[in-house]
């Protein structure tokens, strides 16, 4: 004749087993994760995507259809950072609802270099340029930001001041008009992350 102990000892296992997992389940608020979201604290217009680079200490919104190769190179003098970002526009999406849509500029390219120096005792942007730029440019203020100081330079070129860095924006406009895009954007960047 079987047992009758093996039933209640199978069903107080999977209680107990239950309960350790019901005991294990958190309580309060879920974890903030400990890897950061590229661009997440960014907020940027829908359709866009952010872009973040904490060691440069800057993050800016750029169009959702771009595709980007990103590469870096130390500089001496003045010491900093350059970034250079190669940019394809997406040929095409295909939504759910079957045809592909293609925006005017599908396809086009372009380079952005977004140079990153150390402000090196510079009180201002004034002082910096005319200690690093050779001949002085003339310089059309701007609002880029929430830089301490920006200015726009004739040939395009954009310069922040930040509380710990000088950034240059140089947009190399090929097929694709960065100069449209970026500086309908300017005022998402954020620096000194």
């Amino acid at each position: 004749m079987p047992s009758p102990l093996p039933f209640p000892r199978k069903l107080l296992v999977a209680i107990a087993i239950l309960a350790a997992v019901v005991g294990c389940q958190p309580s309060g608020p879920r974890p903030v994760p400990s890897v950061p979201q590229i661009g997440g604290n960014l907020k940027c217009a829908q359709g866009d995507h952010g872009y973040e680079d904490l060691q440069a200490g800057w993050a800016f919104c750029y169009p959702g259809s771009w595709k980007y190769i990103e590469r870096s190179q130390a500089i001496q003098s003045p010491s900093g950072l350059d970034l250079t970002f190669d940019i394809t526009n997406v040929p095409c999406t295909s939504p759910p609802s079957g045809q592909p849509q293609c925006s005017p500029d599908a396809g086009l390219f372009a380079v952005m270099i977004i140079s990153t120096y150390q402000r090196e005792g510079s009180a201002d942007l004034a002082h910096w340029v005319e200690v690093n730029l050779k001949p002085v440019p003339d310089l059309e203020t701007i609002s880029w930001g929430n830089a301490v100081e920006a200015v726009k330079l004739t040939d395009g070129r954009r310069i922040a001041l930040t509380p710990h860095h000088v950034v240059i924006m140089d947009l190399h406009s090929g097929p694709l008009n960065l100069e449209k895009e970026m500086s309908s954007r300017l005022s998402t960047w954020k620096f000194n992350l």
